[in-house]
């Protein structure tokens, strides 16, 4: 009996352990761990100041409207491109009664370091001249502690590697609403670009 018990009292530790790890077998990357920490959705959006490629400051709750927001660094080589590519898809599938009226998109620079207002609107650029109500923004006046404890609340995981400067992070997409509340999380790795465009329709005329 003795026998038996041990390793059933055990199995029984390692899967409590399992569970509480991964918010009951529902986190099982540190993406998806650090999304869930943040909270379930509707949640405050974390207040950060920011500034655009045309030296606007601004703050995502004086915006008023929805607002899709990603996290990309420059020196990326590969996976931010690709996920500003189906953004720029995405973009396009809206009409200029949508966009910017009643929702904007928002891309926020991880590297604090290397990337500055002449290289992000540069990078804008390659999307085309005519992408009115999509701007690319860097943490304005925020140290990296600071601005580490805003992704962590946001639900965004990074990690820089200090040997190669590189940027591991979490590559979802957040929809604000105009009460600066993040209502929907997308992962373009997981959703296509036309469901995504869907969902965000659907929450607009809801």
């Amino acid at each position: 009996m003795k026998k038996v018990f041990i390793p059933i009292f055990t199995l029984i530790i390692c899967i409590s352990i399992l569970w509480k790890w991964t918010y009951g077998f529902s986190a099982f990357t540190i993406f998806s761990y650090t999304l869930k920490s943040a909270g379930s959705t509707p949640r405050d959006f974390p207040e950060l100041k920011l500034i655009s490629q045309d030296d606007k400051v601004f703050d995502l709750k004086e915006k008023k409207k929805y607002v899709l927001v990603n996290f990309v660094y420059l020196n990326c080589p590969f996976v931010c491109h690709k996920v500003n590519n189906q953004i720029e898809q995405i973009y396009h599938l809206f009409d200029s009664t949508m966009v910017p009226p009643q929702l904007e998109f928002l891309t926020i620079s991880f590297d604090l370091k290397n990337d500055d207002l002449v290289k992000i609107k540069r990078y804008r650029e390659r999307f085309g001249k005519d992408i009115n109500g999509w701007n690319f923004a860097l943490p304005y006046q925020t140290n990296q502690e600071g601005f580490n404890r805003f992704l962590k609340q946001a639900g965004i995981w990074k990690y820089q590697i200090s040997a190669s400067g590189m940027i591991n992070h979490s590559i979802y997409l957040l929809l604000i609403n105009p009460m600066n509340k993040i209502v929907k999380v997308f992962d373009p790795a997981r959703e296509d670009e036309r469901s995504i465009t869907s969902q965000i329709k659907s929450c607009i005329k809801n």
